[in-house]
């Protein structure tokens, strides 16, 4: 099977966001989820914040007689950035199924340019706050948008890899961004950070001119009754696959939207109170808890202040240590592509999770044993650690319930909602990771000691998805409405045989019984 272009409008895209928002030093929320949707919004404050340049453009207070950044700005910076983006998650799923998935891409992109022009021009912290809205709201408006786009354009089999492939370009962006401002911290002027900033526009341009070729998504055009464009569309996406029959695919995408459209109809009409509404409250839940878990779990601390958080464990370049752990987070989501698919869902979650709260725990325990070598060192290994689990689990997989869990005519409704929720948690948790780290004024100081925090969060967290969480694995939308429909407990979803499986078993039973020609 060749792999389209719509299936590749979300690389430069996710690479764009990620490789913007780790050189603004204010992040969205995800994301997821982001991821982004999705959900560290404050991910490259914890970069650029290290950046002496920066801090002397930014500061409005003084620590030891140097220029610093006050942490109650980091923290409204990341909370401007989160509330913009719930703002959009739970704004934007009416345009999105009103004018089309490529539509939001493209104003999620526009928005994304104005932002950054906004931020190499800023010359104060309250400046900066007019750009982290509008980066929220960008990101916001990805989250919701292309998660949708690609669970509907995905083959059944491969849909949780290609949904995996928003959190790759997410980690790729994050490598390249690491790079960039170590090639500027180790430069004649390490100083200068708006050289970084002014590569993000390239991006951009990528995702504009992708804009231009891929197609619409043939589940929008269904909806809206265009059962040529769908057509052209899934023939254009499939046509190269042997044996491939698009009056079938396409019969059968109708008939779930058919399907759907008739339970809202009984239902009177799509709104959001559908979403919480008989087994729907249930989908919300799995396609949303995921995702906020993402926040529990550390992403405020270990993506969102990576280089600050290094240099509090006494790392002398701290942005080489963001440059390690973004070339793990690029190999483990890699590694999840295969993973997600043959060892499942909920079993990369459980036991992900595990190696992601002990690592926190041992982080927590470094940071009563004072500011050494070895400290240093053991530090760097057990945040490795936990973003190896954390990218072959809760890094990608977020993403993976969200395209997957919703029932098929409020999918973008739930997205956005679901998205919107974890942002909430973001909003949180993003204003006050930078209180809780820093010793500065009105700072807890806790330092590498937060660590324990989201320990503790994210072992609640992970107790909660063990017992609500199925598995969704070589599940068609059709299967997972059915399993959801007869209540079947999350932890028997992977064993439960559905009306497909009795119609293939009894079409391998008539094949079996045919005589040989």
């Amino acid at each position: 099977m060749v792999m389209p272009l719509s299936y590749l409008v979300m690389l430069p895209l996710e690479m764009a966001s990620r490789f913007f928002s780790l050189l603004s030093p204010s992040r969205w929320l995800t994301r997821s989820l982001s991821s982004p949707p999705h959900s560290t919004t404050t991910l490259h404050a914890g970069n650029l914040i290290a950046n002496r340049g920066f801090i002397n453009q930014m500061a409005t207070i003084t620590v030891d007689g140097l220029p610093a950044i006050h942490p109650q700005h980091l923290a409204v910076w990341g909370g401007l950035s989160s509330a913009a983006s719930i703002v959009s998650l739970v704004l934007g799923g009416y345009p999105s199924d009103r004018f089309g998935r490529k539509s939001m891409m493209a104003l999620l992109t526009i928005l994304l340019v104005a932002a950054g022009a906004v931020e190499v021009t800023a010359t104060s912290w309250k400046a900066w706050c007019g750009a982290k809205t509008l980066t929220g709201l960008s990101i916001g408006l990805a989250q919701g948008s292309v998660a949708t786009y690609v669970s509907e354009v995905a083959p059944t089999r491969i849909r949780g890899a290609l949904l995996g492939l928003y959190s790759l370009m997410w980690g790729l962006g994050g490598l390249v961004a690491a790079i960039v401002l170590n090639a500027i911290q180790t430069s004649s002027t390490p100083n200068d950070y708006k050289r970084g900033l002014y590569s993000t526009f390239g991006f951009a341009g990528m995702v504009m001119i992708l804009l231009l070729v891929i197609p619409e998504s043939p589940r929008y055009y269904a909806r809206r009754g265009n059962d040529e464009a769908a057509k052209k569309v899934l023939q254009r996406i499939n046509g190269g696959v042997e044996g491939y029959n698009v009056e079938l695919e396409y019969a059968t995408l109708k008939q779930e939207v058919e399907d759907g459209k008739q339970l809202a109809v009984l239902a009177k009409g799509i709104s959001f109170i559908d979403l919480f509404r008989g087994t729907n409250l249930r989908r919300t839940w799995i396609s949303f808890a995921p995702f906020a878990w993402q926040q529990l779990i550390g992403i405020p601390v270990v993506f969102g202040y990576t280089s600050y958080f290094f240099q509090l464990a006494g790392l002398k370049n701290p942005f080489l240590g963001t440059v390690a752990v973004n070339v793990i987070l690029l190999s483990g989501i890699l590694a999840s592509f295969y993973l997600v698919e043959r060892a499942g869902r909920r079993t990369l979650i459980n036991y992900g999770g595990l190696v992601m709260v002990a690592s926190l725990v041992v982080i927590g325990g470094l940071g009563f044993t004072g500011v050494t070598s070895a400290t240093s060192n053991a530090t760097i290994f057990f945040m490795c650690l936990w973003v190896a689990a954390y990218s072959t689990s809760a890094g990608p997989l977020g993403y993976v319930f969200l395209g997957e869990s919703s029932t098929p005519i409020l999918r973008a409704k739930t997205s956005g909602a679901a998205a919107a929720g974890a942002g909430a948690f973001g909003l949180i948790f993003n204003y006050c990771s930078p209180l809780m780290l820093s010793a500065a004024p009105d700072g807890a100081g806790w330092g590498v000691k937060t660590a324990f925090f989201f320990a503790g969060t994210g072992f609640i967290g992970l107790v909660l998805l063990f017992f609500t969480i199925p598995e969704t694995k070589n599940r068609s939308y059709l299967e997972l409405d059915e399993l959801f429909l007869r209540k079947i407990p999350a932890r028997r979803f992977a064993t439960t045989k559905t009306s497909v499986d009795a119609v293939k078993e009894d079409a391998k039973e008539d094949v079996k019984g045919e005589d040989p020609v």
